[in-house]
């Protein structure tokens, strides 16, 4: 019988076997671990090259990212040929330029099979006593913090943040079922343990001390103002989550173009002001890139010569930069773009395979010129 796999995610990043950690060399190797980790959160869909590269070598040139990927590949897989760890041969799966972490594999992964219990726990449809089971075991799977190794990495503030609404809601109906049962002393444990790994939460600390009231005066509970002021905050709360939700329903594209993003003068002017902003509280550094294009028409009878290689050239650079980047035409032969690099020599470096990108894409009489300078921050 082999012995069962479980990930766990929450707290760490750890792999075992049986109870015992294996591939403990993961730790040791960055990059490798944080590709694994990647493909684990992101399990339901294939992530491409691109999506890892930019994950994984944000800011660096490499002449052959596929190569560079296989490579991490390799070195996992090595690892789980070594450690004989044979529940994990397959484990991710390499298709049409994409990687994907096999859903098919038998493995126990600790955020996932906390999602799935919570959701169960919280689902009315389902008796009392088996919805109580489900939250209690959810709940004491949390243990707050998602990969926090690579907790600064903006795609795993959204899961954690997620996981952390999943915990809440898990707790709050756990609360209701020990309320049913009259267990003051119980829901104050939940509470303090729930504030501790999941931080701030005015729901949970008002339910605490009511439960503490009912404690000390069974009887002074129902007239106790902190009830009063508990049921308007949480009536409160629920509307601002739907609204929160409504609001971000509203605000977001149902698609994302996974490309620069085209805008006029105007919008990049204030997208630059915002980076500014942002820049003077961040590490980030942004850079503010212009291109000059001179093209020799005078031998060309199209009067939309001109117009088309400047089109090429804009729509070049928009598929080769990144999604989160911004272009705009400033003016007939000039183009703006706003991307982030680490150094001036890898902005630089940027502007460099643009330049060879756009001249390839193009013909012998197009002169292209750059000037790339960081911006200066909101203090500055």
């Amino acid at each position: 019988m082999k012995e069962k796999i479980t990930i766990r995610l929450f707290d760490g990043f750890e792999i075992l076997k049986g109870g015992k950690p294996i591939l403990e060399n993961l730790a040791n190797t960055r990059k490798t671990k944080l590709f694994v980790a990647y493909l684990l959160v992101n399990r339901d869909r294939p992530i491409t090259h691109q999506e890892l590269f930019e994950l994984l070598w944000s800011g660096e040139d490499y002449a052959n990212p596929a190569t560079a990927l296989r490579t991490l590949l390799y070195r996992f897989r090595s690892m789980i040929d070594k450690e004989g760890a044979e529940a994990l041969d397959g484990a991710i799966i390499s298709h049409r330029g994409t990687y994907q972490w096999n859903r098919e594999l038998d493995v126990s992964i600790d955020a996932l099979d906390f999602d799935a219990l919570a959701k169960a726990g919280i689902n009315p449809m389902i008796s009392e006593a088996r919805r109580k089971e489900y939250l209690k075991q959810a709940i004491e799977m949390y243990k707050g913090s998602l990969l926090p190794d690579f907790s600064s990495e903006p795609w795993l503030i959204s899961k954690s943040a997620s996981y952390r609404d999943m915990y809440i809601e898990a707790v709050m109906a756990y609360i209701e079922i020990l309320k049913a049962e009259d267990q003051p002393a119980k829901i104050v444990q939940i509470c303090e343990n729930a504030l501790e790994l999941a931080g701030t939460s005015e729901i949970l600390d008002l339910e605490a001390q009511i439960a503490r009231l009912k404690i000390a005066n069974p009887d002074a509970v129902s007239k106790s103002s902190v009830v009063e002021y508990y049921n308007e905050v949480r009536e409160l709360s629920v509307k601002l989550q739907d609204e929160t939700d409504r609001m971000q329903a509203e605000l977001q594209e149902d698609t994302i173009e996974q490309q620069a993003f085209l805008c006029d003068y105007r919008t990049f002017k204030e997208i630059y002001n915002l980076q500014r902003r942002m820049q003077s509280r961040s590490k980030a550094t942004i850079f503010l890139g212009l291109v000059y294009v001179r093209v020799d028409d005078t031998s060309n009878e199209d009067p939309l010569y001109v117009e088309k290689i400047m089109t090429d050239i804009v729509g070049c650079c928009q598929r080769m930069l990144r999604v989160g980047d911004a272009i705009c035409r400033k003016s007939d032969t000039e183009i703006a773009i706003l991307f982030p690099a680490e150094s001036y020599e890898d902005a630089v470096g940027v502007l460099e395979r643009l330049k060879a990108a756009s001249k390839e894409r193009t013909v012998e009489d197009v002169v292209v010129v750059y000037r790339v300078r960081p911006l200066k921050s909101g203090r500055d």
